[in-house]
């Protein structure tokens, strides 16, 4: 019922060309799920699907509606509905079949071939001419790191050791090599502190729409590579895991801190990214079902409400031309309604309640008071730090003295407005269905 809700407000103010196109991704959206609560679960295959496919692959669907919707502002160029939905559409099939996968070579497939439409789509509609370096850094640096974990999948293959997750408890692997060799691609595409360099980069220079499926869902392809090959790699990652904990940790401060020194909106946004994505590092090399539940938790409630920051700071560049926060004051005077959003997204971002971020911390904060208390206060504090930089961006972009370029600021649109909504509805949502299913 609150899927065809969500269709009816989205389709409340389309009555043209791409209204037929919204029909048909919320069509996929509502299809995705009822595929999902009547598939065999105990089925092995090449495609399988388990509750943390669903979510992950429900929330790609889910973005790249919204991410659709945002990008009104570039439709006038005659090549936007075959090229920008082309490459947002092939993305989809990729992130899908990246989710719903049980082969490991062919997850590795799907995964590498995300890069091409997210470079295309920061190359061709990126803002600045730094556009270009952004897209380079991005590919070159997930290339380079994937390029161990194809090896270990080369090795395992090799040495007759089986693919499919289905077998992953029956199989273990203790060399170090081959373990660093499989997480370094993920840690980097997660990305941790240490191998984050491009994520501002391809932020900043991104479109709104590239910014939104890059924060909302490709990030994620690293927390769900890690879940999913944990098992594989239990004895190295037991080794391993206070090194592993100590750099997430020490990363997720340092880029806090890096957030409330920030000028540039949406740069602060992406560098919150890695300090949550910190956290789900954390969850996952712990590896108890409570600390995985805490993992995936935040990374499904980050896809939303960074996806909606974005949103935000595109709505606020395409009418301003700028994302600096000593150009954008008082906004809460010219527009009162972005400013609720604004205030919104942001309590949300640093987990306040009823927000499932907060259930996720909660629970990496009981998982690792068990583990090591001193990791307990690394995640109280980088609770702390984030809403400081959560209260900082709001304060620093709503209140204040006003800015003469303010006052021809107008107020969001409907279709704005519908995608904030369609980005706070679910996300909201999620805390009671969350607390039922992980109880």
């Amino acid at each position: 019922m609150l899927k065809f809700l969500f269709l009816s407000c989205g389709l409340f103010f389309l009555m043209n060309y791409w209204t037929l196109l919204i029909f048909v991704l919320f069509l996929a959206v509502m299809v995705w799920g009822l595929t999902m609560e009547n598939f065999n679960l105990g089925m092995v295959n090449l495609i399988q699907l388990d509750y943390l496919s669903y979510m992950l692959g429900e929330l790609s669907l889910w973005i790249l509606v919204l991410m659709i919707l945002m990008s009104f502002y570039i439709k006038s160029n005659e090549n936007f509905p075959l090229s920008f939905v082309g490459l947002s559409v092939s993305m989809l099939i990729f992130l899908l079949l990246s989710f719903s996968t049980s082969d490991l070579l062919l997850f590795y497939i799907a995964f590498e071939a995300t890069l091409i439409p997210i470079f295309l789509l920061v190359m061709g509609w990126g803002y600045q001419p730094e556009r270009v370096t952004a897209s380079y850094f991005l590919l070159f640096y997930t290339l380079a790191a994937s390029l161990p974990l194809l090896l270990s999948i080369l090795y395992m293959n090799y040495n007759d050791l089986s693919l499919d997750y289905a077998f992953f408890s029956h199989k273990r692997i203790y060399l170090g090599v081959i373990f660093w060799g499989m997480i370094m691609a993920f840690m980097v595409k997660l990305p941790v502190y240490f191998g984050h360099l491009w994520l501002p980069k391809a932020h900043v220079e991104a479109p709104v729409a590239g910014s939104m499926i890059l924060a909302g869902v490709l990030l994620k392809l690293g927390g769900y590579g890690m879940i999913r090959v944990s098992s594989y790699l239990e004895g190295s990652l037991n080794e391993y895991a206070s090194l592993l904990i100590s750099i997430s940790l020490i990363g997720g401060i340092i880029s806090s801190l890096i957030c409330i020194r920030q000028t540039d909106c949406k740069s602060l946004v992406a560098y919150s990214s890695v300090a949550h994505m910190a956290l789900v590092l954390v969850g996952v090399v712990i590896n108890t079902y409570l600390s995985v539940s805490g993992a995936i938790i935040i990374m499904v409630a980050h896809g939303l409400c960074s996806s909606g920051l974005f949103s935000l700071v595109g709505m606020v560049y395409e009418r301003l031309g700028t994302r600096s926060i000593l150009l954008i004051r008082g906004m809460i005077t010219m527009a009162p309604l972005s400013a609720l959003w604004w205030f919104l997204f942001s309590v949300s971002n640093m987990a306040a309640p009823p927000t499932p971020n907060l259930l996720g911390e909660i629970y990496l904060f009981m998982v690792t008071l068990s583990w090591w208390g001193v990791s307990a206060v690394g995640v109280g504090f980088l609770s702390f730090l984030a809403g400081a930089y959560n209260l900082y961006l709001f304060v620093s972009t709503q209140h204040g003295g006003e800015v003469s370029s303010l006052s021809l600021v107008s107020d969001f649109s409907l279709r704005e407005h519908v995608v904030l909504m369609l980005h706070l509805a679910p996300f909201l949502l999620l805390f009671p269905f969350l607390t039922h299913f992980y109880s």
